[in-house]
């Protein structure tokens, strides 16, 4: 039950053994793909729900919200391929995440005096953040506004990547700026679980230890259904840890299949207190259509207004921190080499098409890496960048079908918390982890890491509580400092970069000089090539690369592409599409297996590995 390696039995038939691995390598990523849907979902409907309560009170009618969460479901396919094709080449997923979330409500709340401000949803009525406000519009034409927010954010993101701006102040975050950044995501999204796990605690709770029993104390069961390739030392494994590897689909269908027959009896299980019931979706969804094809303009144009600019910006400055946090966050989990400038600077880019799609086909979120589907890959040890590609296919077709995402729409609110409250933690246990490269003993690194940290949850509790807090003499002046400084990414991120680069150290304290084993570097191939395969993760697609080296000399471009250093240190190992027929998903190898100890230090054999597919 434990498994074995080594060489599958039936090699003398290549072909069947072959067709074998093909089967069980798209069932397994089929798996896979339902796992991240089911987290990205989530995600979508809690984005949602916080927002939409904060427009003008006009409640919207039953087919203008599927449409609304069909439409993200549509950007978000279309993001996520564009990022795992020709962006990072990460296995991340693209969803409208809170830094999205924030300055939308904020612009909502100064169209509609009698909205929501506070992003938590514990008070549905509330005065405006900003002064002389005043209902500008009903519910269509506050979300014309904020769609012209999120696409004016998509082309600052465009920018910002091309440039090279991105993989710039990426290059110049050592641990003492990713440990504060990437613990304050995870501890920014409390809030959120416990209002949503607060419809009913029993559901959420149970989600939570089916969870964690599967990826903790049963995550050496394996179930032996079909063999594994091992693309490291080219051995098979008989078995494959399908508890551990599945520890958040299972739970959460069978948590939903539960709340399912009792609502089918009729037995009463949900919270009926007021302002949770007012972050319920419409009744009925039966009126809308089939299929639908979204398209650009269909909802009226984005609207550009001043206060759309200013709140585009925040948007924008937000999301990038974010996204990069998440990519620094993926690499980490995944135990690859860092991220490259030029992958950053892609990876932007393409959140910023993904955003400006978004913004034309009049949704009120962009595009940004999910942090919540990281830490369940995290979560699960089992990353693969074609499960993430068949996912983002089942958004598109979901996107292109608004009665079946209306249908997303009745799975109960407990299960969105306890979905934040299981992945958001593999978050700020990451952030910690990053401690130990850092002489956490030193006072100038306890004082950088507590006053950030501090003043990012100070900051905005403030805002959200004060009356009219900011008046410059200028709205858009005002809700663009509003909208970054209710922001605890940007605010811990903000003060640990400044902070940490102007306050002297030396680079030990700093921890810049521990954190070089987990780098690349072009010596360690010939050592173990399981680092050289692992660079590889951020190379694009064969065909494209050929073109690069004349398509690149234009200053457009230099920015997004690797450098020939960088090309050099990817040439000691193999390229991608050197693995094994049928491997589209690689399960990570058991921490006890010891398959990785003659490769990696003592105090990384817990860390999962991953391959990139092609």
């Amino acid at each position: 039950m434990n498994g074995g390696h080594g060489r599958a039995p039936g090699a003398g038939s290549p072909m069947l053994t072959s067709s074998s691995q093909k089967m069980c390598t798209w069932i397994v990523s089929c798996c896979l793909a339902l796992q991240h849907l089911a987290v990205q979902t989530s995600l979508l409907c809690i984005f949602h729900l916080l927002l939409l309560p904060t427009l003008p009170q006009e409640p919207p009618h039953a087919q203008n919200t599927s449409k609304l969460l069909a439409r993200s479901l549509f950007a978000c396919g279309i993001s996520t391929v564009l990022q795992t094709t020709l962006g990072s080449r990460l296995p991340l997923v693209q969803i409208p995440s809170f830094e999205y979330l924030v300055p939308a409500m904020v612009l909502s709340s100064h169209l509609s005096p009698g909205a929501s401000t506070d992003r938590n949803g514990t008070a549905m009525a509330s005065t405006c953040l900003v002064p002389h406000c005043r209902d500008t519009g009903n519910w269509a034409d506050s979300l014309q506004e904020v769609s012209g927010a999120v696409l004016i954010s998509g082309l600052i993101q465009l920018v910002l990547g091309v440039s090279g701006m991105c993989g710039w102040a990426a290059r110049h975050c050592g641990p003492m700026v990713l440990a504060p950044s990437l613990s304050i995501i995870g501890l920014s999204a409390y809030k959120e679980a416990a209002f949503f796990c607060s419809t009913n605690w029993v559901v959420a709770l149970l989600l939570m230890l089916l969870a964690v029993t599967f990826s903790q104390h049963l995550r050496s069961c394996r179930l032996p259904f079909c063999a594994w390739p091992n693309a490291w030392e080219g051995s098979t494994e008989y078995s494959v840890p399908t508890l551990r590897t599945f520890s958040v689909l299972l739970p959460f269908s069978g948590v939903c299949t539960v709340c399912a027959i009792l609502s089918y009896f009729h037995i009463p299980w949900e919270s009926v207190d007021v302002t949770i019931a007012q972050l319920s979706w419409a009744n009925s969804t039966f009126n809308t259509p089939w299929i639908r094809i979204p398209y650009a303009g269909e909802w009226r144009w984005p609207l550009l207004t001043p206060r759309a600019l200013s709140v585009g910006i925040a948007m924008a400055i937000g999301c990038s921190m974010n996204s990069v946090g998440c990519y620094v966050l993926c690499g980490r989990l995944l135990r690859i080499p860092r991220l490259p400038p030029h992958a950053c600077n892609r990876g932007l880019c393409m959140e910023g098409l993904g955003s400006l799609l978004a913004g034309l086909l009049g949704t009120p979120g962009g595009t940004a890496s999910s942090i919540a589907n990281t830490c369940a890959t995290g979560l699960t040890q089992a990353g693969s960048r074609l499960s993430v590609q068949i996912s983002a296919l089942m958004c598109m077709v979901l996107g292109m079908s608004p009665r079946l995402a209306g249908l997303l729409t009745h799975i109960p609110l407990a299960i969105h918390g306890g979905v934040l409250c299981v992945t958001y933690a593999v978050a700020v246990g990451t952030g910690i982890s990053y401690f130990q490269y850092t002489d956490i003993d030193s006072g100038r690194n306890i004082f950088i890491v507590g006053f950030a940290m501090f003043m990012a949850l100070l900051v905005p509790r403030w805002f959200g509580t004060a009356l009219a807090p900011l008046a410059t003499g200028w709205m858009p002046l005002d809700l663009l400092f509003l909208s970054l400084l209710m922001v605890p990414v940007f605010l811990t991120g903000f003060l640990s970069f400044f902070l940490e680069n102007t306050v002297s150290g030396t680079l030990e304290e700093r921890g810049l000089l521990s954190e070089q084993p987990w780098k690349a570097r072009a010596s360690d191939c010939h050592l173990h090539g399981e680092s050289g395969k692992a660079s590889q993760a951020y190379r694009l697609p064969t065909g494209l690369r050929r073109l690069l080296p004349s398509f690149c000399k234009a200053f457009l471009c230099c920015f997004l592409c690797p450098r020939s250093e960088e090309e050099e240190e990817g040439s000691c190992a193999t390229d991608e599409g050197t693995a094994a027929p049928g491997e589209g998903t690689h399960l990570l190898p058991k921490p006890s297996s010891g398959e990785l100890e003659p490769a990696i230090r003592p105090s990384q054999t817990d860390m999962p590995a991953w391959h990139t597919v092609a």
